[in-house]
């Protein structure tokens, strides 16, 4: 059987539904667990493999988002001070619908 240090070569079979199996020994040192999410693409004939980046995703309903962005709004004390460190100028003041 082959070595299995990086940078050797480990034949693979491809089974009848295309599919391959890393062996352990790569799967532990590249940090691979079950359900991890791997890139492929062909370069100059060859496969090549990424380990990709996955980013967690929550789903929100419209309430929670109104709820969130509500509670994202400076309020207008926060607002002068921070057009004042921006060095912006004062807002102009809006006159009441009478």
């Amino acid at each position: 059987m082959a070595s299995r240090t990086p940078g050797t070569t480990t034949p693979l079979i491809v089974s009848p539904r295309g599919q391959i199996t890393l062996p352990k020994p790569v799967r532990a040192r590249l940090r691979l667990a079950p359900g991890s999410v791997l890139l492929l693409r062909e370069e100059a004939g060859k496969i090549v493999l990424d380990p990709a980046a996955v980013t967690p995703v929550s789903l929100y309903a419209d309430e929670e988002i109104e709820r969130l962005v509500g509670a994202d709004r400076a309020n207008p004390r926060e607002r002068t001070a921070l057009r004042r460190r921006w060095g912006l100028k004062p807002a102009a003041r809006r006159r009441g619908r009478g």
